[in-house]
């Protein structure tokens, strides 16, 4: 085998070694978002399931159903359902978060960071996934908001599924 040829075969095999590593670290997962009980325990929902281009987020009842279950990609820092991401929309405190085509945007990066037993999700700008004046009521919206300490409507439990 010539010089050559073994350096095409041993670049060939270093790509494959290279994407079989990262196809190992995505580690993609299915969960459903539930705030913490102080926050109202409830889960974020898409409205009716209607999984469609700017579509609003709101909580509700945890069930188990299809509009509950999100998947949340650690590596791109992603959370999608239906093939949409969460998107930040502008990423300044109080925009509503909503569903958008997933491009890899800012806005739509959410960072998985540990509080104890919960977890913030911090996206654009450094805001906070967060129910929006802090209700505890069913249909609340959610929006980017400048992240505190230990607010309990940002406090996130992710239940895998």
């Amino acid at each position: 085998m010539s010089a050559a040829a073994l350096k095409f075969s041993a670049a060939c095999a270093l790509s494959l070694l290279v994407l079989a590593d990262e196809a190992a670290c995505a580690q993609e997962f299915q969960t459903a978002l539930q705030v913490s009980p102080p926050g109202g325990g409830h889960c974020i929902e898409v409205p009716g399931g209607a999984l469609v281009q700017d579509q609003g987020l709101q909580m509700m009842d945890c069930n188990g159903a299809a509009a509950q279950l999100f998947s949340y990609d650690p590596t791109r820092m992603r959370l999608a359902i239906g093939g949409l991401c969460l998107d930040a929309n502008g990423g300044k405190p109080g925009d509503l978060v909503k569903l958008s085509t997933c491009d890899g945007s800012p806005g739509q990066a959410w960072r998985a960071q540990q509080k104890g037993e919960f977890t913030k999700l911090v996206g654009a700008g450094g805001l906070c996934l967060d129910i929006r004046y802090g209700s505890t009521e069913k249909g609340a919206p959610l929006q980017s908001w400048t992240c505190g300490e230990a607010e309990p409507n940002q406090l996130w439990l992710l239940l895998r599924k």
